[in-house]
């Protein structure tokens, strides 16, 4: 077991990791999750392993914690069961630790990255799940009205997240500098992998954007040198990601729609109607800020209900016989 400062020197490693993401512009959300993860990591460390410091970690330690992650076992209050961590979780919290070690090496903490050879768990592709009609989307966001300002507000984020399929996180962190209705363009900085993309408005997005800038922005941001995009009713300050989750969950009880929607449910959505109205993949891994393609090929396979029914009414196999009239009548 380590002994307190020992526990303490690991501690400090983990602050001074956080301070270092946060100086590279790594999102609030991000540092929060690693910040977690890695503590996580450092406590099975001190429980689990007789060492005196981080250097000493090898890679057969990592492999142990990784089993260890993988049989670990907690209770679903919910429905009173034991459950283990989805295959994401798992992949989360070996991602923040790999990303430690390599600060560590960087920073010549250690001498040598254990966590180099680390394998992530792959994760299964994974369809998105209630994705909203067209006809449910135009519900959701014409049930905010547009009278009081906290709901001008609240209308003017819900169709910049349906126009933009902007992530949570990367909405919060807009600031008034990134919109420009006059080209109608929202400028994403620091995305997912740190990157910056601009995105074209839609025409009620830009109209909705521009009733609150023009009549409830200034309601609730008092301070000059706030600059957040989206400010908060409470405060004036930045809205958090509670925020963002009850404005949807209040928008969908308005419109009378059962599914189980999200902030990130409008996300899939936006790129599933861009597919379906025949927007190149391409096009659409642009505006989503996907890295890779594979993740946004995952789309296309929401395309597979479409798909059936052409097979139900075209495949010779699955077609329905046809009758004539004389077989009818017999």
């Amino acid at each position: 077991m380590m002994t307190d400062a020992q526990k303490q020197k690991l501690e400090l490693l983990r602050v001074r990791f956080l301070e270092w993401l946060k100086a590279i512009n790594y999102s609030r959300f991000t540092i929060t999750n690693y910040g977690r993860d890695v503590r996580i990591f450092l406590e099975w460390i001190a429980e689990n392993i007789t060492i005196n410091t981080i250097a000493e970690v090898t890679p057969a330690h990592l492999q142990q914690y990784q089993i260890a992650i993988y049989n670990f076992e907690y209770e679903d209050t919910k429905n009173k069961e034991k459950k283990r961590l989805s295959v994401g979780a798992q992949a989360n919290r070996l991602a923040a630790v790999r990303k430690f070690f390599q600060w560590l090496l960087q920073e010549q903490h250690i001498a040598y990255n254990p966590a180099s050879s680390l394998q992530l768990p792959k994760q299964p592709s994974q369809l998105p799940k209630n994705v909203l009609t067209p006809q449910e989307a135009r519900l959701l966001l014409e049930a905010t009205p547009t009278e009081k300002p906290r709901d001008i507000r609240d209308r003017a984020i819900l169709e910049v997240m349906y126009a933009t399929a902007i992530r949570r996180a990367e909405l919060l962190a807009l600031t008034i500098y990134d919109l420009d209705l006059s080209s109608g363009t929202l400028r994403i900085e620091h995305g997912k992998g740190d990157e910056t993309r601009i995105v074209p408005l839609t025409e009620s997005a830009k109209a909705a954007l521009r009733l609150y800038l023009e009549e409830a922005r200034s309601v609730y941001a008092t301070q000059s040198s706030q600059t957040h995009l989206f400010v908060s009713s409470r405060s004036g300050g930045p809205l958090d990601a509670d925020d963002i989750r009850r404005i949807v969950k209040k928008a969908t009880k308005r419109a009378g729609i059962t599914k189980h929607i999200t902030p990130h449910t409008l996300r899939h959505t936006c790129a599933t109607h861009l597919l379906k109205g025949k927007a190149d993949i391409r096009q659409i891994q642009k505006l989503l800020g996907h890295r890779r393609l594979s993740s946004t090929e995952v789309y296309t396979h929401v395309e597979l209900g479409d798909l059936q029914e052409v097979i139900a009414r075209c495949h010779p196999r699955e077609k329905k016989p046809i009758t004539t009239k004389d077989e009818q009548s017999s």
